[in-house]
């Protein structure tokens, strides 16, 4: 049974603001998951610019990590990458948000999960094929931390984000209008 476009909320008008809170919200998700991150790099006892850095490493490889790049560079570099990378996923999400039932996109448990086995599946790809691939020092990180890290501190927020505007929204809609009716 194929939905209509309202249901999913695709109309043309509303698509650019799907796309809009796309980026958007990727960008917040991506930088709660960087803040996370760099606390994470100090309290394990790492310089609080090693996340910055393994995001500019992206592009510069492993020189990323040498004391020859100039500290600017490779922020620069490494927060464009990641806040690049990070509004093009909450892009992906939300056109994968925009597909669900009104019921999915309102509902507080299922975009957790949606949002859940996205960053799930966000650390799948980057670190377990992406990373194999081109950069094997991704790897050298514990493991089981960034897919726990994937999920819940960036998949998890996208998810509740997504659902709180949606479940606003629907509650706009559904508004009675205040004061009497008249009568003609």
């Amino acid at each position: 049974m194929e939905r209509s476009p309202e249901s999913r909320g695709t109309t043309r008008e509303g698509t650019g603001r799907v796309l809009a809170k796309g980026i958007t919200y990727g960008l917040i998700a991506g930088l709660i998951f960087a803040v996370v991150k760099i606390i994470g790099s100090v309290s394990m006892g790492n310089p609080a610019w090693m996340p910055v850095r393994m995001f500019s490493s992206v592009l510069l490889g492993r020189e990323a990590f040498s004391d020859v790049v100039w500290r600017g560079w490779f922020t620069a570099l490494g927060l464009g990458v990641h806040f690049g990378l990070s509004a093009l996923l909450g892009l992906i999400y939300a056109v994968i948000e925009s597909q669900m039932s009104v019921e999915g996109r309102t509902s507080w448990g299922r975009q957790s999960a949606v949002g859940l086995l996205f960053g799930a599946a966000v650390w799948l790809v980057n670190y377990q094929i992406i990373a194999r691939l081109f950069y094997p020092w991704f790897l050298e990180t514990p493991q089981f931390l960034q897919l726990a890290l994937h999920a819940v501190v960036f998949g998890w927020p996208l998810g509740l984000m997504f659902a709180a505007t949606e479940r606003h929204q629907q509650k706009r809609k559904t508004r009675r209008p205040v004061g009497k009716a008249v009568q003609v």
